[in-house]
């Protein structure tokens, strides 16, 4: 067989359209020992479920909710179902004292439950404590004076306001109130003294209302997104409990289940519009197989979600599948793509692992999404395997989508290419590089070409490993001017500035034709 002697400019050419990287040298240098650690990501959170700002996006692009929430809920459906009359929510764990500001009419606290006897009236303008004991719950108002002892462990006392159109403040919780009552919980007394649990009991309907997980001026087809989302969220956790341990609620107030802001949200910037939003989808949830599902959800996916068990581990999940998120790179998005640097010695720091400065990173084990599952940790003592979400948490990362010292974001009219295609080019091989009159990007199913003038378009297979071995966009044919596309034949074309590419569809031969 007689040997092709290729051009040593050739050799250069393609070495640089497909992210070669000499022998001896790990994938974007992770095996150097390089001066600072940069982590090139996208995304903000877990990466599980709904983005939203995926939704944001999608919504700007005039997709409904329905719509993007069987996107991101993989197989689910979009149904009205009737929920708990009520939902616990946890306020407060754990306080001694709490403190009750009325604000816009009294607050009147009762014993035993809200319809309960008047034990105390707590004037407009003023703040009052409850404070907890042994034999009950002790009120004191404004001036330090007890007014009160009531109560105990089996007899809760509650403050209700909504009657008198009052709000109630409680600065521990750090919100507002206007809708439902508050229950007051003692924890069993110890050593240290007792404690208090503060819990809204409030109508599904009006718990939406105070939701604050998306701003109220958002689209409002992704405010709709969210309110099932939510719905849906706070419908499945009822329904295994109302009485978790330590709070006694079915849903925290906080970023642990979902952000209650009470009439913070209500009555602020936009309220109206979320609240519209709410009415709008009343008793709209997200099902699979006719039960609510676990709508988990989070900030932004960085272009891609995750599967559940390369997230928190456990068996898959069916609606839980990483899916494409062409709404992600939304101009609003702040997170949609973020760059982080550190110090070998900061790393080494935050990690804590115990084998010395940490060197560099290997042998990283990606999910769907890119997101990193598992990553070896080399040092100058040993080594160490750690998840990507403890690295994302040891550092502070905005999300364990990242390379490192490699920067293979997505961006720009390659980002949108690649969106428009539903993220069918895989995970990026390399990053953005320059080409003689645009730019390249390699994935792991083939590379997207992008130049001012013919914008970007999508190579693969023979067709791709032809249009290099002719000089790639360097070359004679130029830039490609559409994607690959399968004819009616079966055959595989692209066309290009310079002529034509014809594959036929056994694979074994290709032609160049003029254009």
């Amino acid at each position: 067989m007689r040997k092709i002697i290729l051009p040593i400019l050739l050799i250069i050419l393609i070495v640089v359209a497909t992210g070669a990287i000499p022998a001896g040298a790990g994938p974007g240098g992770e095996r150097r020992r390089p001066s600072e650690f940069r982590m090139f990501g996208g995304g903000f959170g877990h990466g599980l479920g709904l983005s939203q700002w995926g939704a944001f996006g999608l919504a700007e692009q005039g997709w409904g909710p329905g719509k993007i929430l069987e996107h991101f809920y993989s197989g689910t459906r979009v149904v009205r179902k009737a929920g708990p009359k009520h939902l616990r929510i946890g306020l407060v764990q754990g306080a001694d004292a709490v403190r009750l500001e009325a604000e816009s009419g009294p607050v009147e606290l009762r014993l035993g439950d809200p319809g309960g006897d008047v034990v105390a009236s707590i004037p407009t303008g003023q703040t009052w404590r409850v404070r907890a004991g042994g034999s009950g719950y002790r009120i004191v108002d404004g001036g330090g004076t007890t007014v009160d002892t009531v109560g105990g462990p089996d007899n809760p006392i509650f403050a209700v306001y909504a009657p008198m159109h009052a709000l109630v403040r409680i600065p521990q919780a750090g919100h507002t109130y206007n809708r439902g009552s508050i229950e007051f919980g003692l924890n069993p007394c110890d050593a240290a003294g007792c404690t208090m649990r503060v819990v809204l009991r409030v109508d599904p309907q009006e718990y939406l209302y105070g939701l604050g997980e998306v701003p109220s001026s958002w689209p409002m087809s992704a405010m709709k997104t969210q309110a099932i989302a939510a719905r849906t969220y706070a419908f499945t956790k009822a329904a295994s409990s109302q009485h978790r341990p330590d709070c006694d609620c079915a849903l925290y107030a906080t970023s642990f289940d979902q952000v209650y802001a009470g009439w913070d949200k209500e009555g602020g910037a936009d309220g109206d519009r979320w609240v519209s939003a709410v009415r709008q989808t009343d008793k709209e949830v997200v099902v699979d197989g006719g039960q609510t599902i676990q709508a988990f959800y989070m900030s932004s996916s960085g272009g891609y979600t995750e599967n559940n068990e390369n997230v928190w581990g456990g068996t898959p999940v069916s609606y839980l599948r990483g899916v494409c998120d062409p709404g992600d790179y939304t101009s609003s998005n702040p997170n949609a793509i973020w760059q982080e640097t550190f110090s070998p010695s900061q790393v080494t720091h935050e990690l804590g692992l115990g084998i010395g400065a940490v060197t560099g990173f290997r042998d990283i084990h990606r999910g769907v999404s890119g997101r990193i599952v598992s990553v070896t940790v080399e040092g100058a003592n040993g080594q160490a395997s750690i998840s990507g979400s403890t690295l994302r948490s040891a550092l502070g990362l905005p999300d364990d989508r990242l390379w490192i010292n490699d920067d293979r974001r997505v961006t720009g009219e390659i980002r949108d290419k690649y969106d428009a295609l539903g993220c069918s080019p895989g995970l990026p091989m390399s990053k953005e590089a320059p080409v003689a009159g645009g730019s390249r990007q390699k994935f792991k199913q083939g590379m997207i070409f992008r130049s001012g003038s013919t914008g970007a378009h999508l190579l693969k297979g023979p067709v791709l490993d032809l249009f290099l071995s002719h000089g790639g966009p360097g070359g004679s044919l130029g830039f490609p001017t559409t994607d690959v596309r399968r004819l009616s034949n079966g055959n595989q074309q692209a066309r290009f500035e310079g002529g034509v590419i014809v594959c036929h569809a056994d694979g074994g031969s290709c032609r160049i034709t003029s254009a």
